[in-house]
């Protein structure tokens, strides 16, 4: 009963960030990009494409993220930097082990890729936001 209300959770989750117009304002969803939007859509829930489609729009966030991090350490001083570098580092460490997280629990199916694919997502946008914020307007 239990593995059953994890996959519908996640599939709920996974469904709602595929359709367009589904993410809620101020949701973290809204920050993905129209591309994965409509990958998703177009992979017919088959899972390679929809990892496929994961693994194109990680790019795009890591690369915001990265940009993010710039921006946020820019008029920083260096204990500041430093601090934030460390605080980076960990948050990463914590969230490569909690995305993985289903998938190291075995015979979890396909479905345990996609809910660590879809946490790395949402984790990696979340942390995006929070270092935009941290920069100065």
């Amino acid at each position: 009963m239990r593995k059953a209300t994890i996959c519908l959770g996640v599939m709920a989750v996974l469904a709602g960030a595929a359709q367009p117009g589904a993410a809620q304002p101020g949701t973290l969803e809204e920050n993905f990009s129209p591309t994965y939007q409509k990958c998703m859509e177009a992979s017919g829930g088959v899972t390679v494409a929809m990892l496929d489609c994961g693994a194109a729009e990680y790019r795009t966030l890591d690369a915001e993220l990265n940009a993010a991090y710039r921006g946020a350490s820019a008029n920083l001083t260096p204990d500041q930097r430093n601090l934030l570098r460390n605080t980076q580092r960990a948050w990463l460490a914590h969230r490569d082990a909690t995305c993985s997280f289903m998938t190291g629990l075995r015979d979890r199916g396909t479905m345990a890729s996609l809910s660590d694919q879809s946490c790395l997502l949402k984790a990696t946008a979340e942390r995006t936001k929070w270092l935009k914020d941290l920069s100065p307007p």
